[in-house]
């Protein structure tokens, strides 16, 4: 008991060194700003309360430049897309994985997987994966898990090279710009991933063609600088897997669990 003891003091004071430090908290900019914010004030109150520092919330201009931030020590944790997460990895960058976020969707369940879609206006004359060809194409990010390297693949397997067979490409950033080009007939089809999609309403939905699913993907994962202290390291984790949102609404943090990162590894074959 004494020991224990002692390794609880060391705790505590070892965390009081982090207390009323800032924690900058990055993301990357697959949603407004404003969403962005809603989606993620619980839980940053949550942090903030539990490990009594303030958390400044920032959105990176792109999603490589979110890691290039980590990199240099800018951000000390960040949600970082799948696809970005294993590249990472592949290159050899240092960073702490804590957790996968784990998302509500549109029927109230917590899930830690997710699809891409390729999509189309209901009224466009494509109807299917082949019909793509020679027809304009909206992209999010190059470095997009669902907005890019998953419809590529998707496109290569329905014969498709998405280097010589799109029409005009776009690269849109958010999948709620896609959404709105679809539904704006400035481009034909697009790739989102399916949460964006499960947010609209019935009424849009309908408006829509969904022309091909992803294989399931992990969420983001979390992680932490390698800068950071160890003993706030494991602090993180612990909150990470503690934290149960009030929320419920479609797309809204539930809470977040392990995985393995087999999981992330594997989407480094995605070109």
């Amino acid at each position: 008991m004494k020991i224990k003891r002692l390794l609880s003091t060391f705790l505590v004071l070892t965390l009081s060194l982090f207390a009323n430090e800032k924690l900058v908290f990055g993301v990357n900019p697959y949603k407004s700003l404003t969403e962005l914010h809603i989606i993620h004030a619980e839980l940053i109150a949550y942090l903030e309360k539990e490990l009594d520092r303030e958390i400044v919330f920032v959105v990176s201009k792109d999603y490589n430049h979110l890691l290039t931030l980590m990199e240099q020590g800018h951000i000390d944790i960040a949600s970082i897309s799948p696809k970005l997460f294993a590249t990472s990895r592949q290159k050899g960058i240092l960073t702490h994985y804590l957790a996968t976020f784990k998302i509500n969707d549109d029927q109230g369940y917590a899930r830690s997987t997710y699809h891409g879609l390729i999509v189309t206006h209901k009224e466009s004359s494509i109807q299917m994966m082949s019909d793509l060809k020679h027809r304009s194409f909206g992209f999010t990010d190059t470095q997009s898990t669902s907005g890019y390297f998953y419809p590529r693949l998707l496109m290569r397997q329905n014969d498709i090279d998405p280097q010589k067979d799109l029409g005009k490409v776009y690269l849109l950033k958010k999948h709620s710009k896609i959404i709105d080009a679809i539904l704006g007939k400035s481009i034909d089809a697009g790739a989102v991933y399916d949460g964006t999609y499960l947010t609209l309403s019935k009424e849009t939905q309908e408006k829509i063609r969904i022309l091909a699913t992803s294989e399931e993907i992990p969420y983001d994962a979390m992680i932490a600088s390698k800068q950071l202290d160890k003993a706030l390291v494991a602090k993180l984790h612990e909150l990470l897997l503690k934290f149960h949102s009030n929320q419920s609404f479609t797309g809204s943090i539930a809470g977040f669990e392990e995985r393995p990162l087999v999981l992330y590894d594997k989407l480094n074959h995605l070109e």
